[in-house]
Parts: structure tokens; C-alpha cells; sequence
């Protein structure tokens, strides 16, 4: 079942990622394991404004929009939209953002 909604706006320290899709199969036929190589990978697709400090100040979220981020195995929650399945997480679950 599709969602009928088409956008979410993370709050606070959350970031909204699509997590990409891992090759099967190479451009030769030959099929690759994907169990034991789960690659934990994704592109931040929207962000948060960031958590507050005890003197009401904003800490903005450490990620941008566009960046590529290493995600934990575990820890995010699964959103459905229209355009597909995204996961949430918190800043501090982000492991690192991916530089070419």
C-alpha cells in the first residue's frame, strides 16, 4: 500500500534519508550476494532545524541535504511516501557523511 503523502519535514535533530538500492546483479549477468554485504549506505533527503541546548539555543543538525551518510545496521524508522520508502534517524546515529 502507497502513502498519500508526498513530503515529511523532519523535526528537530532528525534526518530523512533514502537508502540506496544495492546491485543485484553486474551489467555482465553475474548475480552478487547481498546478505552478507549489506551496504549501509544513503543520501540525506531532507533535515531537521536541530535540537535545542539548555539556553534555548539551536544546535543545527551536523548533515546537509544531498550529503551521503554511513547509517548503523539497525535504529531507524520506516517511512512510506508516495515516491518510495525513506528511513528516519537522529544526527547523533549518523556514522559519518561520505566524501568522493
Amino acid at each position: 500500500m502507497t502513502s498519500v503523502f508526498r513530503r515529511l519535514a523532519p523535526t528537530f535533530n532528525r534526518i530523512l534519508v533514502r537508502k540506496f538500492e544495492q546491485q543485484t546483479k553486474t551489467a555482465g549477468g553475474i548475480i552478487l550476494k547481498t546478505e552478507e554485504d549489506k551496504a549501509n549506505y544513503a543520501e540525506v533527503v531532507e533535515v531537521g532545524p536541530g535540537n535545542y541546548d539548555s539556553t534555548g539555543k539551536i544546535i543545527p543538525v551536523v548533515v546537509k541535504k544531498g550529503d551521503v551518510v554511513l547509517l548503523p545496521e539497525y535504529g531507524s524508522t520506516k517511512v512510506k511516501l508516495a515516491e518510495g520508502e525513506f528511513h528516519l534517524y537522529r544526527d547523533s546515529d549518523i556514522l559519518g557523511v561520505l566524501h568522493k
